[in-house]
């Protein structure tokens, strides 16, 4: 099977947040952007890549719902890398009114709004400083 096509798409096992004293060190120290389905929690690793990182709280809903909601979120940051900040670490954190709204609303919908966030930690982080 030939994956040229697909090279440099795949989500790598060094671009996931694992480690609790990484989900610590962004909950302590990093910046927070949120919108009422997400809160990102985000902070420079010193990498020239970016880690990913997710929570769901058990109230979201039954196991199969919750791991639909990542399995959604992974292929969101897999499909749209080049489009997310480089050299961060993120949390990316589901919301109660995502949980509220998650059988209405299509991937696409889903999508979009969780790229509207990483484009506002990109203005936010390239316009500091500036007045």
């Amino acid at each position: 099977m030939e994956t040229n096509g697909l090279k440099g798409n795949f989500f790598k096992k060094y671009e996931r947040l694992k480690l609790r004293k990484d989900f610590k060190r962004l909950y302590e120290t990093g910046k927070s952007i949120q919108v009422p389905y997400f809160v990102i929690i985000y902070l420079k690793n010193g990498f020239e890549y970016s880690r990913f990182g997710f929570s769901v709280r058990k109230k979201f809903g039954k196991a199969v719902r919750r791991n639909r909601l990542k399995r959604w979120m992974r292929e969101v940051i897999r499909t749209n890398k080049y489009v997310i900040p480089k050299g961060y670490d993120y949390l990316i954190i589901a919301r109660k009114h995502l949980s509220r709204d998650f059988e209405k609303i299509t991937y696409q919908h889903f999508k979009e709004e969780l790229l509207k966030l990483f484009a506002r930690i990109d203005d936010e982080e390239n316009n500091i400083g500036v007045n």
